[in-house]
């Protein structure tokens, strides 16, 4: 019987692992990114490379809808139609950010690691595209 038991825990040891590996559909981000159609906007979402709060991965929202998970070492974006949006993180959601998005347009959203008397959380900022752009070369381009 323990054979099997140990057999047991190294094949799921092993699906895990494999689990755990990279994103297939993740492109690592060398120059630009992906173009944006005239009539629609983009949102991009994106997390500090300070591995503070590192096992916590909330969600990014929109408009009280998540759109992803907020991992070190990937980005993500989803395209939207022009118009007015709320974009929170799931850490956070007390601090919501309003935007309006216009045709054409790209935002650039970071969840960071903050520290508070009471507790340590996530929070999320909008980012300057030249400083986005800057921060997420060489992280892992998520397709939506």
């Amino acid at each position: 019987m323990r054979p099997f038991i140990r057999t047991l825990t190294i094949i799921s040891t092993l699906l895990m692992l494999t689990a755990c590996g990279p994103n297939k559909q993740a492109n690592l981000i060398t120059s630009t990114l992906p173009a944006i159609s005239p009539e629609s906007a983009r949102v991009y979402f994106y997390r500090s490379q300070v591995p503070f709060l590192a096992a916590i991965e909330p969600e990014f929202l929109v408009n009280g809808k998540s759109v992803g998970i907020a991992k070190i070492n990937q980005v993500l974006y989803r395209d939207a139609e022009p118009g007015n949006y709320e974009i929170k993180i799931s850490s956070d959601i007390k601090n919501p950010i309003l935007i309006l998005l216009k045709p054409g347009e790209a935002r650039y959203f970071k969840a960071y690691g903050t520290t508070s008397v009471i507790r340590s959380h996530h929070a999320i900022k909008e980012i300057p595209e030249d400083q986005a752009l800057k921060e997420i070369q060489g992280q892992k381009l998520l397709a939506p």
